[in-house]
């Protein structure tokens, strides 16, 4: 594998904000990788938090290869970005997340993986959920939300290419840093903000955008990281609005009816509105229900629709932040 200008063969990127405890877990588990002679920088970008969090980071000068930015400007795709711009990279970056714990062998299996399949560029790994200690409620345990709501992430036990509008998740993903030449960046318009309630999508407005351009993505198993699932998003109005914003972030990757759109605008309108009506009326009746468990596992699909259908239309209108709608 050619050495980056900076002789770096990985360069780990982490964005995080007022979640210093967290992330001091995060590090701690981070000095227990096997760097078996790599030569690996981990990049943590503090995006403007009020807390310790960088005392936390400094503490790890002398157990980490660590370097610590500082981005004002709120927002995970921006202070991602400023990484991306500022800091000469390895040849290969990984993004993940302040709250994970990876196995021993995830940077050697990382180098591993790339090498086995020199003709792709970007790869996505397995993630593992760790789940807070108590009780958890019956809808969480519904494994059809656990992608979007909790990052969980297993795509079969071998090495496989990613099916069509299929991505890796964001707490364990890599890419060769040729990819990012020309620009590529993440959407600053998505993704977790302190100050907006943003549609979510950091990481696929990144990987789509490689997709199109026709950069061919690939799974495996053996690279490996546990992600905490945070307690607070245990709750029904935290977990309703994660639907939501993620309902959001989905036309910013790709519009539904793309060709009707092109060619029959007005139509279209009419039937996101129309879809819009039905998943309202959805919502209504799943919170009828009695239960708890059911009112909200019943209402998460009505509100990600909702949360599309209008997005779809904010975009289409040009009052969404992005102006545009992706027609690829």
């Amino acid at each position: 594998m050619a050495k980056s200008k900076n002789n770096l063969d990985i360069s780990v990127l982490i964005a995080t904000y007022n979640r210093a405890e967290i992330l001091r877990q995060t590090l701690e588990n981070m000095t227990c990788l096997d760097r078996d002679g790599l030569s690996v920088e981990l990049v943590v970008v503090d995006n403007n938090s009020s807390d310790h969090t960088k005392e936390v980071i400094e503490s790890f000068a002398d157990k980490l290869p660590i370097r610590h930015l500082f981005e004002p400007e709120p927002g995970k795709s921006r202070a991602l970005n400023y990484a991306l711009d500022k800091v000469i990279l390895g040849d290969i970056i990984v993004f993940t997340d302040d709250d994970i714990v990876p196995h021993k062998d995830w940077l050697t299996a990382i180098v591993s993986i790339s090498n086995r399949w020199p003709d792709y560029s970007v790869f996505g790994g397995k993630i593992d959920l760790i789940w807070p200690k108590g009780e958890i409620p019956i809808w969480a345990q519904q494994q059809a939300i656990w992608f979007w709501a909790f990052g969980h992430h297993d795509q079969g036990k071998s090495d496989s290419h990613y099916l069509p509008r299929n991505y890796p998740s964001g707490a364990n993903f890599w890419v060769r840093r040729s990819t990012l030449s020309g620009g590529k960046r993440f959407d600053e318009s998505v993704g977790p903000c302190s100050t907006n309630f943003k549609a979510m999508g950091t990481e696929t407005s990144l990987l789509h955008q490689l997709v199109v351009d026709g950069y061919a993505a690939m799974y495996s198993p053996d690279a490996v990281v546990g992600h905490h699932v945070q307690r607070t998003l245990l709750s029904e109005s935290n977990i309703k609005k994660r639907a939501y914003r993620w309902g959001r972030g989905m036309p910013h990757r790709r519009t539904c009816h793309p060709t009707l759109f092109e060619k029959h605008p007005l139509m279209w309108r009419l039937l996101r509105v129309s879809s819009l009506l039905r998943h309202a009326v959805s919502y209504v009746g799943a919170m009828m229900s009695f239960s708890c468990e059911r009112r909200i596992e019943k209402s998460l699909n009505a509100i990600v629709g909702i949360g599309h259908d209008v997005e779809s239309i904010k975009l289409a209108w040009g009052k969404s932040e992005s102006n545009s709608i992706r027609n690829k």
